[in-house]
């Protein structure tokens, strides 16, 4: 395996995961200026769990690669 695109991936990783975590921040305060406001938020909280679980996701792809590196350094890749 490649440990120089290991961490290109990795880096990628960790850019996918910060606009995860914007959008997040987005939604959460969309949600609480809806819910203040009055409005019906089921499907800004069904937006906002959407976009937790891609978060999650992306999450446990960047320990994947992690591990990956490390098996690299380690000679067992």
């Amino acid at each position: 395996m490649d440990r120089e695109a290991e961490v290109e991936r990795l880096g990628q990783s960790d850019r996918h995961i910060a606009t995860a975590e914007q959008h997040i921040t987005k939604q959460r305060l969309l949600l609480d200026n809806l819910r203040s406001d009055g409005h019906d938020t089921k499907v800004a909280e069904e937006m906002l769990t959407g976009f937790e679980h891609n978060l999650k996701t992306l999450l446990e792809h960047r320990e994947l690669i992690l591990k990956t590196i490390e098996q690299i350094d380690n000679g067992l890749a």
